[in-house]
């Protein structure tokens, strides 16, 4: 279980860098990069709505963008917060990177809310981010132990 736990914060960092791979590629190439969100969402394909309203598609891409640029923006600080404090053992960026499975379930509520078209298939964010958001808590949870367990709590040992 010890090297499991030594290894737990891997899992958050394929977490971070996924999520910024996501965020990078909507900036880049807009909605057309998962073709499946507004399927899902709509029943209508890219070209479908393009071609129903080219002020609303510009929306569309613009909102695509500027959401991957704050997922990208989001996975750089989770990761800032992992790759220092987070395996320095600061108790803190444990606790801050709760941050995470809670966005994953916001996503999956919008989601649920939201609906999907009549027909269609969940936008593939619907069923990413639960699984997500639980190997997350579950890497957190058991990597508790090194920032609340009783080895957490021992004054470290002076050396010579």
């Amino acid at each position: 279980m010890k090297g499991i736990r030594r290894r737990a914060w891997w899992v958050l960092l394929a977490m971070v860098v996924l999520l910024g791979m996501f965020g990078i590629g909507d900036v880049l190439i807009g909605p057309a990069y998962d073709p499946g969100i507004a399927l899902g969402l709509t029943g209508l394909t890219h070209a479908e709505l393009q071609a129903e309203s080219t002020a609303g598609y510009r929306l569309l891409d613009f909102y695509t963008r500027a959401g991957g640029f704050q997922l990208t923006a989001m996975s750089v600080a989770l990761a800032g917060i992992l790759l220092v404090p987070y395996r320095a053992g600061h108790a803190w960026a444990w606790w801050t990177w709760w941050i995470f499975p809670a966005w994953t379930a916001g996503v999956f509520a919008l989601n649920a809310v939201f609906g999907v078209a009549p027909g269609q298939v969940p936008p593939p964010p619907m069923l990413s981010a639960p699984v997500l958001g639980i190997l997350a808590a579950a890497a957190l949870l058991v990597d508790r132990v090194r920032f609340f367990g009783a080895a957490a709590n021992e004054p470290e040992l002076a050396t010579a």
